[in-house]
């Protein structure tokens, strides 16, 4: 029998920052959750001896070799992560990145695979910011991807549903001579058909190792980038003041019937 829990493998650089990690969600979720497991983040190296593996990545021309070895590090982290899935044999599994966090309460594991996070874009990715998307996804629920209208990009938080969907996506991912970023290549195959809505993971405000800018991908994982963390702020603090305001009247009418 299928136990209805969480097993969650985290891709970090250290040890200790997946300690950390793990102990928040077993603070907060531990009857949620089954398993917790490190997956070391994989750093490659470039050395005259593999100089053609920067053409593994199908990537526009002036990429940097530096961003690409990275790239290629995500894609090789991920699949080390499918393959502890697959060797663990487990169900309801919950792919995390470092920079994975939690934004609102993580509830039971959904019904099928799908994105616990991310940030939906038009089918063309160059016209973000220039295409409004009119959706409008159910709350605590499973939303279907309508490719055709949008897409979920970024792998910070992604959920298998059972070990032979990660050893399926596993060959997909070994079997191309080439290879896009790993989230378009995700959204190319469409191989996630749900997201959960609201985001239950966001991408935490960090400084890129690559080019040492502060990312924006808070912003952008949000809510899927649907809604923005200020919009929300800004309605409760209305919604507070309209309170403040009907308490202050009841206190003047209440002194004036004195």
């Amino acid at each position: 029998m299928v136990v209805n829990k969480y097993n969650i493998y985290i891709i970090c650089k250290s040890e200790d920052i997946f300690q950390a990690k793990a102990d928040v969600l077993k603070q907060n979720y531990s009857s949620k959750i089954c398993h917790i497991q490190w997956i070391p983040a994989e750093y490659l190296t470039l050395t005259q001896c593999n100089q053609p593996m920067v053409k593994k990545l199908n990537t526009i021309y002036n990429t940097k070799k530096k961003s690409i070895i990275a790239k290629l590090g995500c894609i090789a982290a991920h699949r080390k992560a499918l393959l502890a899935v697959f060797s663990n044999q487990t169900f309801n599994n919950l792919i995390l990145e470092e920079d994975a966090s939690v934004e609102f309460p993580l509830q039971s594991p959904p019904k099928q695979s799908c994105y616990m996070g991310g940030w939906i874009v038009p089918p063309k990715i160059s016209q973000t910011g220039k295409v409004k998307l009119t959706i409008k996804p159910k709350r605590n629920k499973l939303n279907e991807i309508k490719y055709d209208t949008f897409q979920v990009i970024t792998t910070h938080a992604l959920f298998l549903k059972t070990h032979q969907e990660a050893v399926d996506l596993l060959h997909q991912t070994i079997q191309p001579e080439t290879m896009k970023n790993y989230d378009i290549f995700l959204a190319n195959k469409q191989i996630f058909k749900y997201y959960y809505y609201p985001s239950i993971f966001v991408q935490e405000k960090h400084t890129s190792e690559i080019t040492h800018n502060v990312n924006k991908n808070y912003i952008y994982t949000y809510n899927y980038g649907l809604t923005s963390p200020k919009q929300t702020k800004k309605k409760s603090s209305r919604k507070s003041s309209k309170t403040k305001r009907k308490y202050s009247k009841k206190r003047n009418d209440s002194k004036k019937r004195k």
